[in-house]
Protein backbone atom coordinates (compact mmCIF):
# COMPACT_ATOMS: atom_id res chain seq x y z
CA UNK A 1 0.00 0.00 0.00
CA UNK A 2 1.11 3.18 -1.06
CA UNK A 3 2.16 6.29 1.44
CA UNK A 4 -0.73 8.23 0.38
CA UNK A 5 -3.11 5.08 0.56
CA UNK A 6 -2.20 4.68 4.19
CA UNK A 7 -2.62 8.26 4.80
CA UNK A 8 -6.21 8.21 3.01
CA UNK A 9 -7.55 5.63 4.97
CA UNK A 10 -5.85 6.06 7.76
CA UNK A 11 -8.00 9.45 8.27
CA UNK A 12 -10.90 8.34 7.15
CA UNK A 13 -11.02 5.50 9.96
CA UNK A 14 -10.38 8.37 12.43
CA UNK A 15 -13.31 10.28 11.32
CA UNK A 16 -15.10 7.05 11.54
CA UNK A 17 -13.82 6.56 15.14
CA UNK A 18 -14.43 10.39 16.30
CA UNK A 19 -17.94 10.30 14.51
CA UNK A 20 -19.20 6.73 16.24
CA UNK A 21 -17.14 7.89 19.47
CA UNK A 22 -18.87 11.05 19.99
CA UNK A 23 -22.18 10.29 18.90
CA UNK A 24 -21.96 6.89 21.34
CA UNK A 25 -20.92 8.64 24.02
CA UNK A 26 -23.19 11.35 24.25
CA UNK A 27 -22.85 14.35 26.08
CA UNK A 28 -21.98 15.19 30.26
CA UNK A 29 -23.53 18.76 30.15
CA UNK A 30 -27.66 18.62 31.23
CA UNK A 31 -28.79 19.11 27.39
CA UNK A 32 -31.06 15.83 26.25
CA UNK A 33 -29.68 16.26 21.94
CA UNK A 34 -32.43 14.09 19.80
CA UNK A 35 -32.32 10.73 18.55
CA UNK A 36 -31.59 11.71 15.38
CA UNK A 37 -33.02 9.24 12.04
CA UNK A 38 -33.67 6.66 12.94
CA UNK A 39 -32.46 6.70 16.13
CA UNK A 40 -28.60 6.34 15.02
CA UNK A 41 -27.79 9.07 17.32
CA UNK A 42 -28.99 8.08 20.18
CA UNK A 43 -25.76 7.51 22.72
CA UNK A 44 -24.74 4.48 24.86
CA UNK A 45 -25.57 5.15 28.59
CA UNK A 46 -23.09 1.94 29.70
CA UNK A 47 -20.25 2.83 28.02
CA UNK A 48 -19.88 6.41 27.35
CA UNK A 49 -15.93 6.62 28.63
CA UNK A 50 -14.96 4.09 26.32
CA UNK A 51 -16.68 5.60 23.02
CA UNK A 52 -15.12 8.96 23.90
CA UNK A 53 -11.53 7.07 24.30
CA UNK A 54 -12.42 6.05 20.81
CA UNK A 55 -13.24 9.65 19.83
CA UNK A 56 -9.92 11.06 21.24
CA UNK A 57 -7.81 8.45 19.66
CA UNK A 58 -9.54 8.88 16.46
CA UNK A 59 -8.37 13.09 16.90
CA UNK A 60 -4.74 12.08 17.31
CA UNK A 61 -5.02 9.72 14.76
CA UNK A 62 -6.50 12.19 12.09
CA UNK A 63 -4.25 15.13 13.36
CA UNK A 64 -1.19 12.64 12.60
CA UNK A 65 -2.56 11.95 9.15
CA UNK A 66 -3.03 15.58 8.31
CA UNK A 67 0.29 16.26 9.61
CA UNK A 68 2.07 13.85 6.99
CA UNK A 69 -0.41 14.94 4.47
CA UNK A 70 1.07 18.25 4.52
CA UNK A 71 4.54 17.08 4.63
CA UNK A 72 3.40 15.22 0.74
CA UNK A 73 2.01 18.48 -0.15
CA UNK A 74 5.41 20.57 0.73
CA UNK A 75 7.57 18.18 -0.88
CA UNK A 76 5.19 18.95 -4.18
CA UNK A 77 4.46 15.24 -3.86
CA UNK A 78 0.49 15.40 -4.54
CA UNK A 79 -1.35 17.95 -6.63
CA UNK A 80 -4.30 19.13 -6.19
CA UNK A 81 -6.66 16.19 -7.31
CA UNK A 82 -5.57 14.16 -4.64
CA UNK A 83 -5.78 16.30 -1.39
CA UNK A 84 -9.21 17.16 -2.78
CA UNK A 85 -10.38 12.94 -2.91
CA UNK A 86 -8.69 12.78 0.76
CA UNK A 87 -10.17 15.49 2.38
CA UNK A 88 -13.53 14.17 0.66
CA UNK A 89 -13.25 10.85 2.31
CA UNK A 90 -11.97 12.48 6.11
CA UNK A 91 -15.14 14.40 5.70
CA UNK A 92 -17.62 11.87 4.50
CA UNK A 93 -18.17 9.74 7.68
CA UNK A 94 -19.19 13.68 9.29
CA UNK A 95 -22.09 13.79 6.95
CA UNK A 96 -24.70 12.02 9.08
CA UNK A 97 -23.38 12.07 12.32
CA UNK A 98 -24.56 14.57 15.22
CA UNK A 99 -22.71 17.62 15.79
CA UNK A 100 -19.36 16.51 16.68
CA UNK A 101 -18.04 17.74 19.66
CA UNK A 102 -20.54 21.07 20.19
CA UNK A 103 -24.22 22.02 21.13
CA UNK A 104 -24.15 24.78 19.12
CA UNK A 105 -26.50 23.87 16.08
CA UNK A 106 -29.29 23.61 18.65
CA UNK A 107 -28.86 26.72 19.76
CA UNK A 108 -28.89 27.80 16.32
CA UNK A 109 -32.55 26.00 15.53
CA UNK A 110 -33.58 27.59 18.80
CA UNK A 111 -32.59 31.00 18.14
CA UNK A 112 -34.25 30.33 14.14
CA UNK A 113 -37.31 29.74 15.87
CA UNK A 114 -37.45 32.38 17.82
CA UNK A 115 -36.95 34.95 14.36
CA UNK A 116 -39.84 32.57 13.33
CA UNK A 117 -42.33 33.21 15.92
CA UNK A 118 -41.46 36.98 16.23
CA UNK A 119 -39.62 36.64 18.82
CA UNK A 120 -36.42 39.24 20.16
CA UNK A 121 -33.49 36.41 20.32
CA UNK A 122 -31.59 39.71 20.55
CA UNK A 123 -33.55 40.70 24.02
CA UNK A 124 -33.93 37.12 25.59
CA UNK A 125 -32.58 33.58 25.26
CA UNK A 126 -33.94 30.35 24.07
CA UNK A 127 -35.71 29.70 27.51
CA UNK A 128 -38.54 32.36 26.20
CA UNK A 129 -39.60 29.00 24.20
CA UNK A 130 -40.55 27.00 27.30
CA UNK A 131 -39.40 23.24 28.22
CA UNK A 132 -39.63 20.94 25.19
CA UNK A 133 -37.44 18.93 22.41
CA UNK A 134 -36.68 22.35 20.67
CA UNK A 135 -35.20 23.57 24.66
CA UNK A 136 -34.14 20.38 25.77
CA UNK A 137 -30.89 19.89 23.41
CA UNK A 138 -29.80 23.55 24.06
CA UNK A 139 -26.72 23.62 26.27
CA UNK A 140 -28.39 25.00 29.87
CA UNK A 141 -24.99 27.59 29.84
CA UNK A 142 -27.09 29.04 26.65
CA UNK A 143 -30.74 28.96 27.59
CA UNK A 144 -31.01 32.21 29.15
CA UNK A 145 -28.78 34.45 26.72
CA UNK A 146 -29.37 36.32 23.75
CA UNK A 147 -27.92 35.71 20.46
CA UNK A 148 -24.49 37.18 19.46
CA UNK A 149 -24.73 36.92 15.47
CA UNK A 150 -25.97 39.24 13.30
CA UNK A 151 -29.10 39.10 11.12
CA UNK A 152 -28.05 37.76 8.47
CA UNK A 153 -26.82 34.67 10.23
CA UNK A 154 -30.50 34.91 12.45
CA UNK A 155 -32.39 34.96 9.16
CA UNK A 156 -30.67 32.81 7.71
CA UNK A 157 -31.11 30.09 10.50
CA UNK A 158 -34.73 30.90 9.98
CA UNK A 159 -34.56 29.90 6.38
CA UNK A 160 -33.04 26.61 7.76
CA UNK A 161 -36.15 26.38 10.13
CA UNK A 162 -38.40 26.77 7.39
CA UNK A 163 -36.55 24.43 5.23
CA UNK A 164 -36.96 21.73 7.86
CA UNK A 165 -40.39 22.24 8.61
CA UNK A 166 -39.49 22.27 12.30
CA UNK A 167 -37.56 19.19 12.58
CA UNK A 168 -34.82 19.36 14.45
CA UNK A 169 -33.05 16.87 13.14
CA UNK A 170 -33.11 17.62 9.71
CA UNK A 171 -32.05 20.99 10.15
CA UNK A 172 -29.19 20.14 11.94
CA UNK A 173 -28.20 18.46 8.58
CA UNK A 174 -29.07 20.83 6.15
CA UNK A 175 -26.96 23.50 8.80
CA UNK A 176 -23.86 21.20 7.99
CA UNK A 177 -24.69 21.28 4.06
CA UNK A 178 -24.83 24.99 3.84
CA UNK A 179 -21.15 24.19 5.85
CA UNK A 180 -20.03 22.02 3.57
CA UNK A 181 -21.13 24.36 0.35
CA UNK A 182 -19.07 26.88 1.92
CA UNK A 183 -15.84 24.88 3.02
CA UNK A 184 -15.89 23.40 -0.74
CA UNK A 185 -16.19 26.97 -2.44
CA UNK A 186 -13.90 27.97 0.07
CA UNK A 187 -11.44 25.79 -1.21
CA UNK A 188 -12.17 26.48 -4.74
CA UNK A 189 -11.46 29.93 -3.61
CA UNK A 190 -8.43 28.86 -2.09
CA UNK A 191 -6.55 27.60 -4.87
CA UNK A 192 -7.28 30.28 -7.47
CA UNK A 193 -5.56 32.40 -4.78
CA UNK A 194 -2.53 30.69 -4.04
CA UNK A 195 0.45 30.64 -6.49
CA UNK A 196 0.32 27.73 -8.80
CA UNK A 197 3.18 25.47 -7.55
CA UNK A 198 1.70 25.94 -3.68
CA UNK A 199 -2.23 25.14 -4.56
CA UNK A 200 -1.94 21.46 -3.04
CA UNK A 201 -0.22 23.04 -0.06
CA UNK A 202 -2.98 25.70 0.33
CA UNK A 203 -5.70 23.46 0.04
CA UNK A 204 -4.23 21.01 2.32
CA UNK A 205 -4.93 23.87 5.19
CA UNK A 206 -7.90 24.27 4.40
CA UNK A 207 -10.28 21.23 3.32
CA UNK A 208 -8.26 18.29 5.13
CA UNK A 209 -7.56 20.33 8.33
CA UNK A 210 -8.87 18.69 11.17
CA UNK A 211 -10.25 21.83 12.32
CA UNK A 212 -12.90 22.33 8.93
CA UNK A 213 -12.93 18.22 9.43
CA UNK A 214 -13.93 17.55 12.96
CA UNK A 215 -15.52 20.87 13.90
CA UNK A 216 -16.82 23.03 11.22
CA UNK A 217 -18.52 19.95 8.85
CA UNK A 218 -18.98 17.74 11.96
CA UNK A 219 -19.58 20.63 14.27
CA UNK A 220 -21.76 22.11 11.78
CA UNK A 221 -20.25 25.73 12.60
CA UNK A 222 -21.10 28.94 10.52
CA UNK A 223 -18.09 30.69 11.09
CA UNK A 224 -17.33 28.43 7.62
CA UNK A 225 -19.32 31.34 6.34
CA UNK A 226 -16.54 34.22 8.04
CA UNK A 227 -14.07 32.29 5.79
CA UNK A 228 -16.03 32.25 3.04
CA UNK A 229 -16.40 35.86 2.70
CA UNK A 230 -12.85 36.63 3.80
CA UNK A 231 -11.55 34.64 0.92
CA UNK A 232 -13.95 36.25 -1.49
CA UNK A 233 -13.08 40.00 -0.56
CA UNK A 234 -9.59 39.24 -1.06
CA UNK A 235 -10.18 37.33 -4.34
CA UNK A 236 -12.65 40.53 -5.47
CA UNK A 237 -10.12 43.32 -4.43
CA UNK A 238 -7.31 41.13 -6.41
CA UNK A 239 -9.37 41.46 -9.51
CA UNK A 240 -10.40 45.02 -8.63
CA UNK A 241 -14.44 43.99 -8.01
CA UNK A 242 -14.84 46.77 -5.21
CA UNK A 243 -18.11 45.94 -5.15
CA UNK A 244 -18.42 42.61 -5.10
CA UNK A 245 -15.91 42.79 -2.72
CA UNK A 246 -18.03 45.54 -0.19
CA UNK A 247 -20.92 43.28 -0.56
CA UNK A 248 -19.21 40.22 1.22
CA UNK A 249 -17.69 42.29 3.97
CA UNK A 250 -20.53 44.06 5.09
CA UNK A 251 -21.96 40.11 4.59
CA UNK A 252 -19.66 38.63 6.67
CA UNK A 253 -19.92 41.52 9.28
CA UNK A 254 -23.75 40.75 9.16
CA UNK A 255 -23.35 37.16 9.91
CA UNK A 256 -20.37 37.85 12.83
CA UNK A 257 -18.71 40.97 14.55
CA UNK A 258 -15.16 39.51 12.66
CA UNK A 259 -16.59 40.16 9.77
CA UNK A 260 -16.02 44.06 10.54
CA UNK A 261 -12.50 43.47 9.82
CA UNK A 262 -13.28 42.89 6.13
CA UNK A 263 -14.93 46.22 6.26
CA UNK A 264 -12.11 48.01 7.99
CA UNK A 265 -9.45 45.98 4.97
CA UNK A 266 -11.83 47.40 2.49
CA UNK A 267 -11.91 50.70 4.12
CA UNK A 268 -8.25 51.34 4.11
CA UNK A 269 -7.71 49.59 0.90
CA UNK A 270 -10.16 51.87 -0.74
CA UNK A 271 -7.99 54.99 0.62
CA UNK A 272 -4.54 54.16 0.44
CA UNK A 273 -4.82 53.04 -2.91
CA UNK A 274 -5.48 54.79 -6.46
CA UNK A 275 -8.94 53.48 -6.86
CA UNK A 276 -11.29 55.96 -9.04
CA UNK A 277 -13.64 58.17 -6.48
CA UNK A 278 -16.67 57.05 -8.11
CA UNK A 279 -15.54 53.49 -7.41
CA UNK A 280 -14.88 54.46 -3.95
CA UNK A 281 -18.29 55.96 -3.48
CA UNK A 282 -19.86 53.32 -4.59
CA UNK A 283 -17.95 50.58 -2.66
CA UNK A 284 -18.91 52.52 0.84
CA UNK A 285 -22.57 53.20 -0.81
CA UNK A 286 -22.58 49.06 -1.18
CA UNK A 287 -21.35 48.19 2.64
CA UNK A 288 -24.08 50.80 3.73
CA UNK A 289 -27.05 49.63 2.13
CA UNK A 290 -26.31 46.27 2.82
CA UNK A 291 -25.25 46.28 6.67
CA UNK A 292 -28.65 48.66 6.73
CA UNK A 293 -30.91 45.92 4.93
CA UNK A 294 -29.67 43.14 7.10
CA UNK A 295 -30.47 44.46 10.05
CA UNK A 296 -33.75 44.74 9.09
CA UNK A 297 -33.99 40.91 8.62
CA UNK A 298 -34.96 40.34 12.16
CA UNK A 299 -36.43 42.53 15.22
CA UNK A 300 -34.13 44.59 16.94
CA UNK A 301 -31.59 44.35 14.58
CA UNK A 302 -29.16 46.14 15.64
CA UNK A 303 -29.39 44.14 18.73
CA UNK A 304 -26.78 41.97 18.46
CA UNK A 305 -24.12 44.78 19.28
CA UNK A 306 -25.40 44.86 22.78
CA UNK A 307 -25.10 40.94 23.14
CA UNK A 308 -21.46 40.69 22.31
CA UNK A 309 -20.35 39.76 25.86
CA UNK A 310 -22.12 36.93 25.87
CA UNK A 311 -19.19 34.27 24.76
CA UNK A 312 -17.04 35.82 27.40
CA UNK A 313 -19.61 34.08 30.08
CA UNK A 314 -17.71 31.06 29.79
CA UNK A 315 -13.76 30.43 30.74
CA UNK A 316 -11.78 28.51 27.70
CA UNK A 317 -8.66 27.97 30.31
CA UNK A 318 -6.34 27.32 27.27
CA UNK A 319 -7.55 30.42 25.48
CA UNK A 320 -4.67 33.09 25.84
CA UNK A 321 -6.67 35.80 27.89
CA UNK A 322 -6.90 33.38 30.32
CA UNK A 323 -3.75 31.83 30.41
CA UNK A 324 -2.70 35.31 30.94
CA UNK A 325 -5.33 35.73 33.76
CA UNK A 326 -3.77 32.45 35.49
CA UNK A 327 -0.57 33.64 35.50
CA UNK A 328 -1.31 37.20 37.30
CA UNK A 329 -3.34 35.18 39.62
CA UNK A 330 -0.44 33.35 40.67
CA UNK A 331 1.94 36.52 40.43
CA UNK A 332 -0.53 38.21 43.09
CA UNK A 333 -0.18 34.39 45.13
CA UNK A 334 -3.86 34.88 45.06
CA UNK A 335 -4.62 37.68 46.65
CA UNK A 336 -6.88 39.14 43.90
CA UNK A 337 -9.67 36.59 43.38
CA UNK A 338 -9.22 34.74 40.20
CA UNK A 339 -12.61 36.43 38.88
CA UNK A 340 -10.76 39.81 39.38
CA UNK A 341 -7.60 38.96 38.03
CA UNK A 342 -9.33 37.36 34.31
CA UNK A 343 -10.97 40.22 33.58
CA UNK A 344 -8.32 42.46 33.90
CA UNK A 345 -6.45 39.68 31.59
CA UNK A 346 -9.21 39.96 29.01
CA UNK A 347 -9.21 43.83 29.01
CA UNK A 348 -5.05 44.45 28.69
CA UNK A 349 -5.01 41.13 25.72
CA UNK A 350 -8.26 42.27 23.70
CA UNK A 351 -6.41 46.26 24.01
CA UNK A 352 -2.80 44.96 23.09
CA UNK A 353 -5.04 43.01 20.27
CA UNK A 354 -7.17 45.72 18.72
CA UNK A 355 -3.63 47.78 19.09
CA UNK A 356 -2.44 45.26 16.91
CA UNK A 357 -5.41 44.34 14.39
CA UNK A 358 -5.45 48.36 13.31
CA UNK A 359 -1.72 48.20 12.94
CA UNK A 360 -2.02 45.44 10.15
CA UNK A 361 -5.58 46.54 8.73
CA UNK A 362 -3.57 49.65 7.92
CA UNK A 363 -0.62 48.26 6.66
CA UNK A 364 -2.92 45.95 4.64
CA UNK A 365 -4.58 48.66 3.03
CA UNK A 366 -1.26 50.54 1.93
CA UNK A 367 -0.03 47.23 0.17
CA UNK A 368 0.04 47.01 -3.62
CA UNK A 369 0.76 43.29 -3.66
CA UNK A 370 -2.65 41.90 -3.10
CA UNK A 371 -1.42 38.55 -1.73
CA UNK A 372 0.13 39.91 1.02
CA UNK A 373 -2.48 42.13 1.68
CA UNK A 374 -4.23 38.90 2.18
CA UNK A 375 -1.89 37.25 4.26
CA UNK A 376 -1.81 40.55 6.70
CA UNK A 377 -6.02 40.21 6.71
CA UNK A 378 -5.47 36.54 7.80
CA UNK A 379 -3.15 37.70 10.49
CA UNK A 380 -5.41 40.09 11.46
CA UNK A 381 -8.31 38.30 11.90
CA UNK A 382 -6.00 35.07 13.55
CA UNK A 383 -5.20 38.05 16.24
CA UNK A 384 -9.02 38.52 16.97
CA UNK A 385 -9.50 34.58 17.94
CA UNK A 386 -7.05 35.00 20.18
CA UNK A 387 -7.78 38.26 21.99
CA UNK A 388 -11.00 37.30 22.21
CA UNK A 389 -12.12 36.72 26.18
CA UNK A 390 -12.78 33.39 25.25
CA UNK A 391 -11.34 31.10 21.64
CA UNK A 392 -12.59 28.08 20.27
CA UNK A 393 -10.92 26.00 17.68
CA UNK A 394 -12.70 26.76 14.80
CA UNK A 395 -12.58 30.20 15.48
CA UNK A 396 -8.96 29.93 14.15
CA UNK A 397 -10.80 29.08 10.08
CA UNK A 398 -11.60 33.31 9.85
CA UNK A 399 -7.56 34.08 9.00
CA UNK A 400 -6.56 30.39 8.46
CA UNK A 401 -7.89 30.36 4.98
CA UNK A 402 -6.22 33.87 4.12
CA UNK A 403 -3.28 32.43 5.56
CA UNK A 404 -3.32 29.14 3.75
CA UNK A 405 -3.54 30.87 0.28
CA UNK A 406 -1.38 34.13 0.80
CA UNK A 407 0.88 33.34 3.39
CA UNK A 408 4.84 32.34 3.53
CA UNK A 409 5.89 28.89 4.05
CA UNK A 410 6.54 29.66 7.83
CA UNK A 411 3.48 31.14 8.60
CA UNK A 412 2.27 28.19 6.71
CA UNK A 413 3.75 25.74 8.87
CA UNK A 414 2.90 27.29 12.32
CA UNK A 415 -0.70 27.13 10.98
CA UNK A 416 -0.68 23.58 10.56
CA UNK A 417 1.06 22.84 13.55
CA UNK A 418 -1.83 25.04 14.97
CA UNK A 419 -4.58 23.29 13.87
CA UNK A 420 -3.31 19.90 14.80
CA UNK A 421 -2.97 21.13 18.18
CA UNK A 422 -6.37 22.11 18.56
CA UNK A 423 -7.77 19.75 17.77
CA UNK A 424 -7.52 18.17 22.02
CA UNK A 425 -9.20 22.02 22.50
CA UNK A 426 -12.55 19.81 22.47
CA UNK A 427 -12.62 16.26 23.86
CA UNK A 428 -15.86 14.67 24.70
CA UNK A 429 -17.20 15.36 28.51
CA UNK A 430 -16.54 12.12 29.19
CA UNK A 431 -12.75 12.67 29.36
CA UNK A 432 -12.83 14.21 32.45
CA UNK A 433 -11.64 12.47 35.39
CA UNK A 434 -11.13 8.40 34.67
CA UNK A 435 -8.06 6.98 34.53
CA UNK A 436 -8.27 6.28 31.04
CA UNK A 437 -9.07 10.10 29.98
CA UNK A 438 -5.89 11.07 32.50
CA UNK A 439 -3.62 8.44 30.59
CA UNK A 440 -4.98 8.86 27.25
CA UNK A 441 -4.94 12.58 26.62
CA UNK A 442 -1.37 13.44 27.03
CA UNK A 443 -0.79 10.48 25.40
CA UNK A 444 -2.44 11.05 22.35
CA UNK A 445 -1.18 15.06 22.32
CA UNK A 446 2.11 13.93 22.28
CA UNK A 447 2.22 12.19 19.59
CA UNK A 448 1.15 14.69 17.85
CA UNK A 449 3.32 17.18 19.50
CA UNK A 450 6.31 14.90 18.30
CA UNK A 451 4.92 14.73 14.87
CA UNK A 452 4.28 18.62 14.58
CA UNK A 453 7.87 19.90 15.77
CA UNK A 454 8.92 17.71 12.50
CA UNK A 455 6.28 19.66 10.55
CA UNK A 456 8.01 23.13 11.90
CA UNK A 457 12.01 21.82 11.46
CA UNK A 458 11.42 20.41 8.19
CA UNK A 459 15.24 18.79 9.25
CA UNK A 460 14.23 16.45 11.92
CA UNK A 461 11.98 14.97 9.24
CA UNK A 462 12.50 11.47 8.32
CA UNK A 463 12.93 11.10 4.70
CA UNK A 464 9.76 9.10 3.73
CA UNK A 465 8.12 10.71 1.08
CA UNK A 466 8.19 9.93 -2.13
CA UNK A 467 9.88 12.07 -4.67
CA UNK A 468 7.75 14.48 -6.30
CA UNK A 469 7.06 13.76 -10.02
CA UNK A 470 8.08 16.42 -12.25
CA UNK A 471 5.38 18.67 -13.97
CA UNK A 472 4.69 21.93 -15.39
CA UNK A 473 1.95 24.26 -14.09
CA UNK A 474 0.22 26.97 -15.91
CA UNK A 475 -1.41 29.92 -13.74
CA UNK A 476 -4.93 29.82 -15.31
CA UNK A 477 -6.51 32.46 -12.91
Amino acid sequence: MSVLSRITWAGTFASVAIAIGVTRAGTATGANPPDGPLALWRPDAHHPVGWAVLALFGLAVLALAFLRLYRLAEARSVDVSTVATIAAWWAAPMLLAPPVLSLDVWSYFAQGIMVGQGLDPYSYGPSLLGPGHILDPVSPVWRDTPAPYGPLMLATLHGVVTLSAGHISVAALLLRGLVLVAVVAVAVLVTRLAPPDERALALTLVAANPLVVVHLVGGAHLDALLGLMAAVTIYAVRRRWYLVAALAAACAFSVKLPGILLVGYLLAHLVRQPVPMRRRMAAVATIGIVVLGCSLLVPHGWGWLSAMDVPGRIRIYWAPASLVGSLLYLVTGGSVSFTDTLALARSVVAAAGAIAIAGLLWRAGAEPNWRKAGALVGAALLVLASSAPVMHAWYVVWGGVLLAACSGARARRWAVVLGAALCFSAVPDQLGGTLWSVLAVPLCLSLVVVDAVRTVFPALTPRWAPAPAPAAVVDTA
